[in-house]
């Protein structure tokens, strides 16, 4: 205003008119342009109503012939009202006053204002607020998330908490630890019902186009609630037929992804895959235990096939065919436990080796081969060897054996033997009291799985062996030690002997207690104790014992569990004494350097270091972690960095075996520490 010269400058008055909407604005437009003000002069600065100014001026020449409009070039408004319930700019307007206020000022672009007023003619672009769905696309312009992901709950509070992080989706996600490797902890991101499993949910709708995981992108496309994220991930291979070109590489990537998972909720999948039996075998995994177990039970139902090389791949190797180099027996050794193992697994008996077997009680082949004492006593340097006994290990298991040592690079020499009669542990366990030094150690876990309690295995007509699972991971955690105490070189030499083995075809064969005894039936029947005028052409007196070499059983004895032993049948009596070692026994050096200073770095993952002061080929030296391989780069003949690209968290007693090759050399072991907490720690020491 200017009060000595009566000329005035009326502001706001075009965007007040244009939120009331076209027909007030034309009526007071008209109204104002015939007013008369004597001498005073008032400048009506006019935004968002420049079609009725024009539309005025086109009514009444005057206007433009006395020179009482001028309209600039860029007169169309860029102004758009955003009413708002959620505040998140700090320039929000409170009110119709407040933004009208804000208009008056100048402001346009979005302006920000929270009323009750709906402006329903406005002709201001008005954009409604009022869900934080609508809050948070604004505040994220091109969220690819939809209002249907979320309640209404879940989206207050990402609203909230975006607006600590400025706005910024990646900075949100990234403190619920999503933003990146999705695979990383999944079961941990995806279990549950809380604010941060949604997060991962929705992150992965989000960053679709970053999920490297081809299963995983799958599930997320086909998922339209969070809850359903964890179950799917489970079951959503079911949908898809093994036919569908896209199932091989979906099921290993699905077999990565759910690797992790609880036998719990593993339960939730076999119940759902169960239910066509010609598919789903081919969709189980080697993950679990309770998948291996079903991977058992079909096979016991239906048949072995081929596939069962990719799907179980243990199972395949205890099946594969093992030569037995123990002169005569060998060829006849090798056809029987090549049948024997198909059969325990196939849990049935061919007329064809039950005749087999019968035969053999009358001949007792396994007298031609050496016994296990005089086996273990020829080992050399017996006070630079570590004895571990594994009970009931029979010769069965060899070709499984063979295949883990030959993938731990260990030298392994087997010499196949037979036990004392009965096979019983009270009568052949002498060979570890008399071991030489105290570095010995007894396994029962295996026994204990083939026919007591503790192993929670029990028989009953028809169960499929699904025990065979927990056995071959006590035969691979024995290979493991194995490989540690030579690769710590503890010992030079890794002894594994037994003293049984264990039959399964013998309990499933279910032959009643025929057999009349004086007295009473032992170990299931399988040996009694001997008594005058026995003439059973079945057993073999032995050791104050009559042990049937059959699959017969002695009355007045309880059933066996899952496997028996006792008896003088080829499984039970035949055991193998392996001596493992290293491929290298030379002075060979291994050392990790700057052991103290091994940090992760989140982006980079790890990195460590080596001396190995000698190597055939050092383009072949690898570390294996977890059964992940790494590749070790040279910088000279002796020093190697290994770039340890999925480490990117802390972590404590971290084991490394190193490899020639094929070939294990040594193990090192060190914590991983994270960045953060060097930090701290550096931070603190200033003090």
């Amino acid at each position: 205003m200017d009060y000595r010269q009566n000329r005035h400058v009326l502001i706001g008055l075009g965007e007040f008119l244009a939120l009331r909407g076209s027909v007030t604005a034309e009526k007071v437009l008209r109204r104002l342009e015939k007013t008369t003000l004597g001498t005073a002069r008032v400048i009506l600065l006019l935004r968002c109503v420049t079609p009725q100014v024009s539309g005025l001026s086109a009514e009444d020449n005057r206007i433009i012939e006395q020179h009482r409009l001028h309209v600039e070039q860029n007169a169309i408004s860029s102004v758009t009202v955003i009413r708002t319930s959620y505040a998140s700019k700090n320039n929000v307007a409170i009110g119709v006053k407040g933004l009208l206020h804000d208009l008056e000022d100048g402001l346009s672009g979005n302006v920000y204002a929270k009323s009750a007023l709906d402006f329903t003619n406005s002709l201001i672009p008005v954009t409604y607020i009022d869900t934080a769905f609508t809050a948070v696309q604004h505040t994220v312009p091109g969220i690819k998330l939809t209002e249907g992901m979320g309640t209404n709950a879940q989206w207050e509070r990402l609203f909230q908490e975006l607006l600590k992080y400025k706005g910024s989706l990646d900075n949100f996600f990234s403190r619920y630890d999503c933003q990146d490797d999705f695979e990383e902890n999944i079961y941990e991101k995806c279990a549950g019902l809380e604010f941060k499993n949604w997060v991962f949910y929705i992150s992965l709708k989000q960053n679709y186009e970053r999920i490297h995981n081809s299963y995983l992108a799958y599930v997320v496309s086909n998922t339209v609630c969070y809850e359903d994220l964890k179950n799917n991930l489970l079951t959503e291979i079911i949908r898809i037929p093994r036919g569908d070109h896209r199932f091989r590489a979906l099921y290993l990537e699905r077999k990565k992804l759910v690797k992790e998972f609880p036998e719990s909720e593993i339960a939730i999948f076999i119940h759902e895959n169960i239910i066509d039996p010609a598919e789903s075998i081919y969709r189980f995994t080697d993950n679990t235990k309770m998948e291996r177990e079903a991977i058992i039970t079909w096979i016991a139902q239906y048949g072995y096939i081929d596939d069962i090389k990719e799907i179980y791949p243990a199972l395949s190797q205890y099946l594969s065919e093992y030569v037995f180099d123990c002169g005569i027996l060998s060829d006849e050794l090798t056809k029987y436990f090549k049948q024997y193992r198909l059969l325990k697994v196939t849990n049935h008996i061919s007329p064809e080796f039950l005749a087999q077997v019968e035969q053999n009680a009358q001949r007792l082949p396994y007298t031609h081969l050496e016994t296990r004492d005089s086996a273990i006593l020829r080992i050399p340097d017996k006070k630079d060897a570590f004895l571990f006994w594994i009970d009931a290990l029979g010769v069965e298991y060899l070709p499984y054996i063979v295949l883990l040592a030959k993938r731990k690079g260990l030298s392994i020499h087997t010499d196949i033997t037979y036990v004392e009669l009965p096979t019983i542990t009270s009568i052949n366990k002498g060979f570890f009291e008399k071991w030489v030094n105290s570095r010995k150690v007894k396994e029962s876990r295996l026994d204990e799985i083939k026919h007591k309690a503790e192993g929670g295995y029990f028989y009953h007509p028809g169960q499929a062996p699904i025990h065979l699972a927990s056995e071959l991971e006590v035969i691979e955690k024995a290979i493991d030690r194995a490989a540690t105490e030579l690769a710590m070189h503890t010992c030079k030499t890794f002894v594994i002997a037994s003293d049984h083995g264990a039959s399964r075809l013998a309990v499933i064969h279910q032959q009643e207690e025929k057999y009349e005894t004086d007295t009473k039936g032992e170990h299931s029947g399988r040996c009694c104790k001997a008594f005058p005028d026995a003439d059973l052409p079945q057993a073999v007196r032995e050791n104050g014992y009559l042990v049937l070499a059959d699959y017969g059983r002695f009355k007045n004895s309880r059933a066996a569990n899952v496997e028996v032993h006792g008896g003088a049948s080829l499984e039970e009596v035949v055991v193998p004494v392996i001596a493992l070692s290293l491929k290298k026994q030379n002075d060979l050096v291994i050392k990790l350097l700057n052991a103290e200073s091994v940090y992760c770095d989140r982006h980079l993952g790890t990195t460590i270091q080596l001396y190995i002061s000698d190597v055939e080929n050092t383009g072949n030296v690898s570390v294996v972690i977890d059964e992940k391989r790494y590749s070790a780069m040279s910088s000279d003949t002796t020093h190697y960095v290994v770039p340890l690209h999925d480490i990117k968290r802390a972590k404590k007693n971290v084991s490394a075996n190193i490899y020639d090759g094929d070939d294990l050399i040594g193990t090192v072991q060190f914590d991983v520490k994270g960045k953060m907490a060097t930090v701290n720690n550096d931070f603190d020491d200033l003090f």
